[in-house]
């Protein structure tokens, strides 16, 4: 999209999330949460992140962070942590040292910690270096403050982690903050094993311990504390505790690193704190997503979203003027509304847009409508009035211009700007399912205004900022006794239910096919495809089980006016001799590869158009790449973007396999964080997605 820019007034008659709104002149919004790559940094920083001061620095050792436990590598409560990462500058830290001495004495003690978590649990692991172990006196503590309430309010709370005399007594683990303070958490527990120099200790405890959990898992500030039981050495991994939340570092999780290490680290903004810092439930499950802007940078990321390990990002290409989460559309989760200014030779522009997350974890926008054009102290406003499915645009006084005066362009990336000297006073648009489309248009003559004096408004064409994607619906009845045929000819039982099932335009007529994903089947069928008398199917064999598919989406990717199909799942692969990387042996155990293809409906056909791998995961480690669709600039279709992400448990001496060229096999390749090939960028040619 080409740049635009504005400034606006608008009236919001709906509730939602709590806004953050910058202003000229004020510390960024972002500062009440902190910039979590810059508080990273403070506490040793991630691995991937280079220290500060200098070229040459070397990669800095793990900071305390919260890291997914892998269902394929469960905490065995034992007391002993050998089974925790140890602390490595090349491979992400799980055990981090508590270095930051809060009060005398630390030589006498020393203390590592590393923290896990799952669905329902955090996992805190320990390791204690001290000559003198006073039982019930001596222990560590977690200080975990939830964003609450908004405006950068915390709800704070310390749960202390007492362990017992390895082989004697037992530990307990206990509210150390608020009402319950000196009981024991229930459902928490700690194991202690004696070591040479100390003791280690594992605990668990549940998620429910803290309410604000329920919902928020992202945007949390903690430490790790230690003290002793004479109360000479208290050492943290961090500034901040239970009475000073606001000092508390960053605390990131899975999907936080991934957004460090993928976006922010490459784009050297890791100590910008966020321009717009929001949560709210914007796709996927209820738990809330963290929706900020990093520099020009849009980003999501969730405990639930893309599976709490990846995150989204867009370029904004423009100064974001105003951010916030509401239900627009009335569906039940939250819209993005956002001002956007773009500067122009003689000025800026602004845009007020709705961004909603349709049936996918993208946002696509929904709504774009110019609203403020300033140029030399001039400038015409509209004001935009929202209410849950409906909006209103309407005119506003302008200043320094006229009708004579004004020779502004017209906005063809949006609804272009109403001019209080031309015809239409006000246009009202209402949600349709997919999108806002016009429902009103008030005159200035309807309510008054001499129309012998009124500018007509030019005719122009208006585009979305995304481009659109054809209505869908769930599957319903849609020619039914197709689907009904396709189960006798291929012996799929009634009891067989389709996964997917959706109505939407992909082939032949303008009417809608049904679109079903059944077992390892993609069929399609309806009215107006192959005649309404046949079915077209394409068995996905690329996956071992119908489970290893995830989900199948319908999206129009080449501008075409019909959806194509974007399938994601899981390939199960064992590495074949030549496979690994030169002077490593061939790895035998299965590997894991997450892949997304999409097809379009060509003919009657259901044929492959683009295929990428985006994650290799083998037991606990991972690669996570990053694939994107971004709007092109023609507004008509998307490109696709492919670039390096993370990696966890591998690093580049250690991961078995080299980085494959693209083009060099039946899939696009995962770009590894050190595979040297920086990005790739692939534009539909008019057959298929390739390379330009």
């Amino acid at each position: 999209m080409r740049p635009l820019i504005l400034s606006l007034f608008f009236v919001v008659a709906c509730g939602g999330a709590q806004p953050v709104v910058p202003r000229a002149g004020d510390k960024p919004a972002g500062d009440a949460h902190g910039s979590i790559g810059a508080e990273a940094l403070s506490q040793g920083g991630l691995t991937s992140l280079g220290q500060p001061g200098g070229s040459g620095s070397a990669l800095v050792a793990g900071s305390f962070k919260a890291d997914l436990l892998e269902k394929e590598s469960p905490v065995k409560l034992d007391g002993v942590v050998q089974e925790w990462p140890a602390l490595s500058a090349a491979t992400q830290v799980v055990i981090s040292a508590a270095t930051q001495v809060v009060k005398e004495s630390a030589g006498k003690v020393g203390f590592n910690v590393g923290l896990q978590y799952d669905d329902t649990k955090l996992y805190l692991a320990g390791e204690v270096t001290s000559a003198h172990f006073a039982q019930g006196a001596d222990h560590a503590s977690l200080v975990l403050a939830f964003p609450s309430g908004g405006a950068g309010g915390l709800s704070v709370h310390e749960i202390a982690f007492y362990p017992g005399k390895p082989g004697e007594t037992a530990g307990d683990v206990r509210f150390a903050t608020g009402a319950q303070k000196g009981r024991s958490v229930p459902g928490a527990k700690i194991v202690e094993a004696p070591s040479a120099s100390g003791l280690t200790f594992e605990a668990v405890l549940p998620w429910s311990t803290f309410p604000e959990a329920r919902l928020v898992r992202v945007g949390i500030r903690g430490v790790a504390r230690y003290y002793d039981g004479a109360g000479s050495t208290i050492l943290a991994t961090g500034p901040g505790d239970a009475t000073t939340p606001a000092l508390l570092p960053s605390l990131p999780t899975e999907s936080e690193q991934s957004l460090i290490q993928g976006l922010l680290a490459p784009k050297n903004i890791t100590a910008q704190a966020p321009k717009v810092d929001v949560l709210a439930d914007v796709a996927g499950d209820a738990m809330k997503e963290r929706i900020s802007v990093f520099d020009h940078y849009f980003t999501i990321v969730g405990p639930g979203y893309r599976g709490g390990k990846e995150f989204f990002y867009r370029d904004l290409g423009a100064e974001i003027v105003r951010l916030d989460a509401r239900d627009v559309t009335g569906r039940g989760k939250d819209d993005l509304v956002l001002r956007r200014r773009f500067t122009t030779p003689n000025g800026t522009r602004e845009s007020f847009e709705v961004w909603s997350c349709l049936g996918t974890d993208e946002p696509t926008t929904t709504f774009a409508h110019e609203i403020a054009i300033v140029s030399a102290g001039k400038h015409v406003d509209n004001a935009v009035h929202v209410a849950q499915k409906d909006i209103e645009v309407s005119i506003e006084p302008a200043a320094g211009w006229d009708a004579a005066s004004y020779h502004e362009p017209t906005a063809t990336d949006f609804d272009p700007i109403l001019l209080p000297w031309a015809i239409v006073r006000s246009e009202s648009f209402h949600f349709d399912g997919t999108r806002f489309t016009k429902s009103k248009v008030v005159t200035q003559a309807a309510v008054g205004g001499p129309p012998a004096a009124l500018v007509p408004r030019a005719e122009i064409t208006t585009k979305q900022a995304d481009p659109p994607t054809p209505a869908q619906q769930k599957g319903g009845d849609l020619s039914k006794q197709l689907l009904e045929q396709y189960r006798r000819d291929h012996a799929v039982g009634a009891d067989v239910q389709p996964r997917t099932d959706l109505q939407v335009h992909v082939d032949g007529d303008a009417r809608p096919e049904r679109v079903v994903l059944i077992g390892r089947d993609v069929v399609v069928f309806g009215p107006g495809f192959k005649g309404g008398t046949t079915y077209a199917f394409l068995t996905l064999q690329q996956f071992a089980d119908a489970a290893d598919i995830k989900d199948l989406v319908a999206r129009d990717l080449n501008g075409d006016g019909a959806a194509d199909l974007i399938v994601r799942g899981v390939r199960h692969v064992v590495a074949q001799a030549g496979d690994a990387k030169a002077g490593q042996k061939n790895p035998t155990a299965s590997v894991d590869m997450e892949v997304t293809f999409v097809y379009e409906l060509r003919a009657g056909n259901i044929t492959r158009v683009f295929s990428v791998e985006t994650a290799r995961e083998q037991g606990a480690k991972r690669v996570q790449g990053l694939v994107q669709f971004i709007p092109a600039k023609s507004g008509k279709s998307f490109e696709i973007d492919v670039r390096p992400g993370r990696a966890v448990g591998w690093t580049e001496q250690t991961y078995p396999w080299s980085q494959e060229q693209p083009g060099s096999g039946a899939l696009e390749p995962l770009l590894l964080p050190w595979g040297g090939i920086p990005s790739l960028h692939y534009v539909w040619n008019g057959t298929l997605f390739a390379k330009p």
